[in-house]
């Protein structure tokens, strides 16, 4: 049979209102008392009733924010299927997801998304953060004021998040790196498309790239770095401008989206056969490209799966006081033509 806060205020001896304020981490209970309820929770296998909670919150709903990057890159939008799935699953038990989605690569404008959440209320917010001091600082002062708020997929040192759910992307530029060697002879010179230095996963990418590629002594050259902002059509001018400016290019590594930018100046340069490509992200716009054999490899990191998580970890969190690991690890996959 189930125990209830009733029974363990009892085994206590401790009012209810007490037992509920160490059992949702509330604050004006002596640490002595605090653990003796939780160790008494413990022993008896105590779970929260997060049904009830559900019709508490049914007429008043738990609002969870979600903040994500554009939606013109294609990984985005299948990270908008995941969060989808998750919110017709959690709505039932008092669960309001509410999702915005910036326009641009801009502190400014994550940061006045940030705000606005703030004003609607929201009790947990899910943010893939931009590289800058004002959102660190902003986030932080949420947290210090006891909202809970997870990162994803950009994962930065200058937020205390409750966690974080992404891929490790140091490991993924790593992966590229070692692809690229097994299928280009030493030599090969190389230019790179970074989506944007504001995002620490791009970072964090092009910074494992760049080790592997040290540590493989085949003198792989980087010969150019740009930024495409994820927009297609920025990768399909780079990598016309790097086909027109370096004849002896041999491969091409994408961080970001825009894979079929990449693709289509290829082509129209006629060189789909002597240069090889590897991106991140298998998504509906990559796959196609993969089969062609026009990208050798493409990384993946399940963005439904990854959209779902956002939703589930502050469910868990809000309604059912579980706390998520500090990190939340999303493997890495290798897909080519024939995996498909």
């Amino acid at each position: 049979m189930a125990v209830t806060i009733k029974e363990i205020a009892a085994l206590a001896n401790v009012s209810r209102g007490t037992v509920d304020k160490v059992l949702n981490n509330r604050p004006g209970v002596k640490d002595s008392t605090r653990e003796k309820v939780l160790k008494i929770a413990t022993e008896l296998h105590y779970q929260p009733n997060f049904i009830g909670k559900a019709l508490v919150h049914s007429n008043n709903p738990i609002k969870i924010g979600i903040i994500l990057t554009p939606d013109y890159n294609p990984f985005i939008q299948e990270l908008l299927e995941g969060i989808q799935n998750a919110q017709n699953e959690f709505s039932a038990f008092g669960i309001e997801v509410i999702t915005k989605m910036m326009t641009s690569l801009e502190p400014a404008e994550q940061l006045s998304i940030i705000n606005e959440l703030v004003d609607m209320n929201v009790s947990g917010m899910a943010v893939f953060p931009l590289d800058n001091p004002h959102i660190f600082s902003r986030v932080n002062h949420l947290i210090e004021n006891q909202m809970a708020v997870i990162t994803f997929n950009s994962k930065v040192e200058g937020i205390h998040h409750l966690s974080f759910i992404g891929q490790n992307h140091y490991k993924g530029g790593r992966t590229a790196a070692s692809l690229i060697s097994k299928i280009c002879p030493p030599n090969t010179n190389i230019g790179v498309i970074i989506s944007s230095h504001n995002l620490s996963c791009h970072q964090d990418r092009l910074r494992g790239f760049e080790d592997k590629l040290a540590e493989l002594n085949s003198d792989f050259k980087i010969l150019d770095i740009q930024e495409n902002q994820d927009r297609k059509d920025d990768a399909f001018r780079i990598t016309l401008e790097y086909c027109n400016n370096y004849p002896e290019l041999g491969a091409i590594y994408l961080t970001s989206g825009g894979i079929t930018g990449v693709a289509s100046a290829l082509e129209i340069a006629e060189k789909t056969q002597q240069i090889k490509v590897i991106c991140h992200d298998i998504t509906t716009d990559t796959v196609p490209i993969l089969k062609k054999g026009v990208v050798d490899f493409a990384l993946g990191q399940s963005p439904v799966l990854q959209g779902y998580q956002l939703v589930k970890t502050l469910f868990e969190y809000l309604v059912k006081n579980i706390c998520p690991p500090d990190n939340i690890e999303i493997p890495i996959t290798i897909a080519t033509d024939e995996s498909l």
